[in-house]
């Protein structure tokens, strides 16, 4: 469950962009299998501590790489490059305040201020984030029998166990 940032990131760009094509795997991405424009989509573990309990807070850094489409100007030739306008998505984001809920992974994405870097033909925008991951609550012990919850204390007072 710990690529839950990525998916969470998709689906905002789904939300954002729902033409554009989402890439996931590095192998794919490097090797330019895929269909412009698109928007490649990487997160890399910064710190995972307990928070609570009951959840950890998972810091991440992503970088999302918008490759622009290219204008055509018939089937044999590709021109320059058209720039893909993310000010919706910018935009999106400053409108939830940095802090974007996740409908499906039921996490909110708490936002850092996004670094840009524009090349030719794409645009690479990388983030700092954080979330609350939760953690579920062991229900067997090692053994394989399952944990009772205490329910009668007891204490000794004047040599006598008492229950309380």
């Amino acid at each position: 469950m710990m690529d839950v940032g990525v998916k969470a990131w998709a689906e905002i760009v789904r939300r954002v962009y729902p033409d554009l094509s989402i890439l996931r795997d590095r192998s794919k991405w490097l090797a330019g299998d895929f269909e412009l424009p698109a928007v490649f989509i990487e997160t890399d573990l910064v710190s995972d501590k307990v928070h609570t309990p009951r959840a950890d807070r998972i810091i991440e850094d992503v970088g999302l790489v918008f490759h622009y489409d290219k204008e055509r100007v018939d089937e044999q030739d590709e021109g320059e490059p058209i720039p893909l306008d993310l000010n919706p998505f910018f935009m999106y984001l400053r409108q939830r305040r940095f802090n974007v809920p996740s409908k499906r992974f039921g996490v909110v994405l708490v936002i850092e201020p996004p670094r840009t870097r524009k090349k030719a033909d794409q645009v690479e925008v990388t983030f700092r984030y954080s979330y609350l991951l939760h953690v579920p609550k062991a229900t067997v012990n090692d053994g394989g029998s399952p944990i009772q919850k205490i329910n009668n204390f007891y204490i000794e007072h004047e040599g006598k166990e008492l229950d309380v």
